[in-house]
């Protein structure tokens, strides 16, 4: 494993996100979840390049809680939270977009717009710039707009398998020209197009009690992941999603967070609540595997005996958190970084070991 950067936070925090539109800097932000109001913050992580070591801009959130974060798309001075303000009987709940000021340090409202239930989940898609949100215990998920103010467009209906289950994670596709939408409630995933709001897939039972994440293979369409409570990341083919195409068991508790690899869809990056962080391999399910497969066995033969190649399972752990990991994800700056959060407020950022790098790279 490669050496780790540690940075704590002074409060709690389960949500964190790439700054996608920054691609020459190592960057993340992070929103806290602390009863006090006053002490609620968004984090701006970034790794400076000549010290190696991780640095920090501390944003108040004026807002309250923290409960999602999204970096925007393509502006990396945007960015939108749901929050939970608790200061008043009821309480106060919105989706807010923020301009951060760098230097003065602080988030400037943008536009704000009031929820009724608290929101725990927030998804940009960067082709159509929507936004996904939800609430767990409401069947739907909410489509934004997003370009001038939150402005819910749409409304998907989710159909529920017990009416008891919860809704735990949206996640958009990187296909289809953003209009595929994946859910986790209860022990299902399932997708749905956007467009005419009709179920595109499910898998039913997915995990035995509850599926919590799921992601989209980045160069296969047709594949995705998810993550339970049975600490098991299962690998599905949606064309023939009766059975996984891989099980794989990186965890001892719920895994709370699935991510593939943008661009090596054999590795999968996972965070569970055993306080651990794991990166996996799937080779043998994975884009590359298709590759492997030529005519000439004795050019096979040959070049296997100098290049090494990744086996299915568990390449790299972290153990370094001391509490659950609720969120891990990939630099978008840098492929070879990844960065995870646990709810006592450590981010932890690390690389791709470089055994494993050189072996992905066919070097």
């Amino acid at each position: 494993m490669s050496e780790c950067l540690m940075f704590g936070m002074d409060c709690e925090a389960r949500c964190m996100t790439s700054m996608t539109a920054d691609e020459d800097n190592i960057c993340f932000l992070v929103g806290t979840n602390n009863i006090k109001n006053d002490k609620n913050q968004v984090n701006k992580l970034f790794m400076d390049p000549e010290a190696s070591r991780l640095m920090s801009k501390s944003f108040r959130h004026p807002a309250g809680e923290v409960r999602a974060i999204a970096a925007h798309p393509t502006k990396s001075n945007l960015l939108a939270t749901c929050t939970a303000d608790f200061s008043s009987l009821g309480g106060t709940h919105s989706i807010t977009v923020w301009n951060i000021e760098e230097d003065k340090r602080t988030l400037e409202t943008v536009s704000r717009m009031p929820t009724e239930p608290v929101m725990s989940c927030l998804e940009w898609e960067p082709t159509s710039m929507r936004c996904a949100t939800m609430t767990p215990f409401t069947p739907e998920v909410q489509l934004l707009d997003m370009e001038n103010e939150p402005k819910i467009i749409q409304n998907l209906k989710i159909p529920l398998q017990n009416e008891e289950d919860e809704m735990f994670s949206v996640r958009w596709s990187p296909h289809f020209d953003g209009n595929m939408l994946g859910v986790t409630t209860g022990r299902t995933s399932m997708c749905f197009d956007c467009r005419t709001e009709n179920e595109y897939l499910k898998v039913k039972d997915a995990h035995p009690h509850r599926a919590i994440s799921m992601d989209f293979n980045p160069n296969l369409q047709h594949v995705i992941a998810t993550s339970g409570d049975d600490g098991y990341v299962r690998i599905w083919d949606t064309r023939s999603p009766s059975s996984a195409l891989m099980s794989l068991h990186p965890h001892a508790h719920w895994v709370w967070s699935v991510r593939f690899h943008p661009v090596h869809d054999q590795l999968l990056l996972t965070g569970g609540s055993d306080a651990s962080v794991v990166l996996s391999c799937a080779q043998s399910v994975s884009s590359e595997q298709q590759k492997e497969f030529r005519d000439d066995d004795e050019e096979d033969e040959e070049e296997e005996d100098f290049v090494e190649k990744l086996q299915d399972g568990q390449l790299e752990r972290i153990d370094e958190h001391e509490d659950s990991v609720y969120a891990c994800a990939w630099s978008s700056a840098d492929p070879w970084t990844f960065a995870s959060l646990s709810y006592d407020g450590r981010m932890i950022v690390s690389n791709v070991s470089r055994k494993h790098k050189y072996a992905l790279m066919q070097l």
